[in-house]
């Protein structure tokens, strides 16, 4: 064999070569592609199935924490500024009447 057959035999193995590696580069693209579609179907699965449901059940932990709150604000808070509002008023309406400011002085 002479250089022209070898340079021939090169050509043909390098284009076999080629061949071969494209199909294999768009094989393994094809199972990515099937792999990531399968994965994103496991994650709408799982939301649907899983997340969806609890935040369903977290919004009505926060809508009965809200109901909570103005059920203690309505029975306790408003109760005790509101006697805490007429205790002040008291104190300060007897100051007022008896001349006495009630302030001491802290230093003894």
């Amino acid at each position: 064999m002479d250089l022209q057959d070898w340079r021939d035999v090169v050509i043909i193995a390098a284009g076999s070569l080629t061949i071969l590696l494209l199909l294999a580069m768009f094989v393994f693209t094809v199972v990515l592609g099937l792999a990531a579609r399968a994965l994103l179907g496991a994650v709408r699965t799982l939301l649907n199935e899983e997340v969806t449901p609890l935040l369903g059940t977290a919004h009505q932990t926060v809508q009965k924490i809200q109901g909570t709150t103005a059920f203690m604000s309505e029975t306790t808070v408003r109760p005790v500024v509101r006697a805490y509002g007429v205790i002040t008023g008291t104190r300060r309406m007897v100051a007022v009447l008896t001349g006495i400011t009630g302030r001491r002085g802290k230093g003894g």
